[in-house]
């Protein structure tokens, strides 16, 4: 992150300039099309860091529209005593936004800085992120109208003093001070702690961060997050959501894409800390009586092609690229093999490919496989197979999957750009869709 200081200090050259220059000289509209806008942010940070270094980091800020929004959830509660959170601040979007509620003396910047700073904290790993979000914050404040009366930079950023390099994970205190926190956290995977009672391996970082902060804020602190869309869906993590549950009153709001760039879904996450109440509705969708659960077996194919060695019977294969949509195959029309020791699968079934986005035309995709011979199945395919064995049923699944009240069903249910057997198994088997 050491190629993001030359965006820094550019923004800190301005900064200076904003404050020594006479009174007037920069319009409120000047600073926010400058180096301070949140645009010059995220093209500077893609521009001057390789992308897999983002990536591994999960540096990728909030935009305006969703920073605002999810500020919007604290309602009037803020005031010049509240303690606002970040505990991964990044380039300080998410307080700039909350800097919002907060009042301006018009008189005087230092008297408006000495306000912030009091009620802003945040954290991050990155000494240059830090630096950047008090500089933005000090043109936030001069753009809403605060007069400069402090001449040098570093005397106007020492004013921030709860904003600083730290890792959230050894700075719990912070948290359980806070009247409020907001967070956009990072996206990326992370091992697990070892103390970690919902999951061991790699997590989502974003699952950890929020286990973190529902730990450790106090009763009726206001939280408001923006989390990836598997936290919200994913099947792994069922109990990391009833651990949240359990410490967080909070409601669900699908937000769609994160932003142009970057193809994850998210979701707002907006709660109080209390003692445990109702489960908020995680994936907000109708449930019906009968799903393809009742009528299906439902499995991953088992095949992991740069893992598993060719050793075995050699048995016809299938995988995504060679099937044609909503068609159907005979077994023995299947040229590719694969000599396979593990679980072959039995026709009659229908193939669904598990890579799915909410901007495909059908989020579940099928080809009917039918036949006498077992097969191969490569493990981007969902195998779903009647219970039934019959052929008839299968063509009934396949009108069913192109229906456009299955397409809005999963796009509600999982916005990730992968099905999962679950969600698979939760689609509703409605007659009128049979027929």
């Amino acid at each position: 992150m050491d190629l993001f200081s030359t965006y820094t200090a550019e923004l800190e050259r301005y900064a200076g300039e904003v404050l020594t220059a006479p009174v007037g000289s920069y319009k409120k509209r000047d600073i926010r099309e400058s180096l301070f806008s949140t645009q010059q942010v995220e093209q500077h940070l893609r521009s001057l860091i390789p992308i897999e270094e983002l990536r591994d980091a999960g540096s990728f800020f909030t935009g305006d529209d969703m920073a605002d929004e999810a500020v919007e959830y604290f309602g009037r509660s803020i005031s010049a005593k509240s303690l606002i959170v970040d505990p991964a601040c990044g380039a300080g979007n998410l307080l700039i936004a909350s800097s919002k509620k907060l009042p301006v003396t018009k008189s005087s910047l230092r008297k408006t800085l000495r306000v912030w700073g009091r009620c802003l904290a945040g954290l991050d790993l990155f000494d240059v992120f830090v630096e950047a979000t008090k500089l933005r914050l000090i043109l936030e404040a001069v753009s809403r109208g605060a007069r400069p009366d402090i001449l040098d930079i570093d005397e106007a950023k020492v004013l921030f003093p709860q904003i600083q390099e730290a890792d959230a994970f050894d700075h719990g205190i912070a948290l359980k001070r806070a009247t409020h926190v907001i967070i956009n956290p990072p996206y990326h995977k992370m091992a697990a702690s070892n103390s970690c009672e919902w999951a061991d391996g790699k997590i989502n970082a974003a699952a950890k961060f929020m286990d973190l902060v529902s730990a450790n804020v106090g009763r009726g602190t206001y939280v408001s997050a923006i989390l990836p869309d598997v936290l919200r869906s994913g099947s792994r993590y069922e109990k990391w959501r009833a651990l949240i549950s359990s410490k967080l009153k909070c409601s669900v709001l699908s937000a769609g894409r994160f932003d142009s760039k970057t193809d994850v879904d998210v979701f707002l996450l907006n709660g109080r800390a209390a003692s445990p109440g109702s489960a908020p509705d995680w994936l907000g969708v109708e449930h019906c009586a009968k799903t393809i659960g009742d009528y299906f077996d439902i499995s991953i194919g088992p095949v992991v092609p740069y893992r598993d060695k060719q050793a075995g019977v050699s048995s016809p294969y299938i995988h995504p690229k060679q099937l044609p949509l909503w068609e159907e195959v005979r077994t023995q029309e299947i040229k590719e093999t694969w000599n396979y020791a593990g679980t072959l699968k039995k026709a009659p079934f229908v193939a669904i490919r598990r890579t799915s986005s909410p901007s495909d035309t059908y989020r579940a995709g099928g080809t009917l496989i039918k036949g006498t011979q077992k097969i191969a199945v490569e493990n981007h395919l969902i195998v779903v197979r009647p219970k039934s064995g019959r052929v008839g049923d299968c063509r009934k699944l396949l009108k069913v999957l192109q229906n456009n009240k299955t397409n809005d069903f999963l796009n509600q249910r999982i916005r990730c750009r992968h099905l999962t057997v679950s969600a698979v198994k939760e689609i509703p088997w409605k007659g009128e869709l049979c027929e």
